[in-house]
């Protein structure tokens, strides 16, 4: 995560560590969601926000050491202390990641 002049940058990455390959089903377009909490846990941002997806089911598979990698961006991010979290918007794998940041 980086900021630049009131952007926010988040990166994440989804590593298969396992032995075997991994098979991760997706409802839609949508691989993954960011969202950014107040320090009160209200939303004050949501990558997905105003965006469309297709509705069409996809699946991707990651063999061992295989990753998936995401960057977006936020902004114009007001000044303040915040939660990030990302999620894999896949159903049987929905991984959920949080961390805490300020914009300075």
């Amino acid at each position: 995560m980086a900021n630049n002049a009131g952007a926010v940058r988040f990166d994440f990455r989804v590593t298969n560590a396992g032995g075997a390959k991994v098979e991760m089903n997706f409802p839609s377009g949508q691989t993954h969601e960011v969202v950014v909490l107040d320090t009160l846990g209200r939303e004050v941002w949501r990558w997905s926000k105003g965006r469309m997806f297709t509705k069409l089911l996809q699946n991707k598979i990651l063999r061992t050491h295989d990753a998936l990698e995401f960057g977006e961006r936020w902004s114009n991010a007001p000044r303040g202390q915040y939660v990030a979290v990302a999620r894999l918007a896949s159903t049987n794998y929905p991984i959920e990641q949080r961390t805490n940041f300020v914009v300075r």
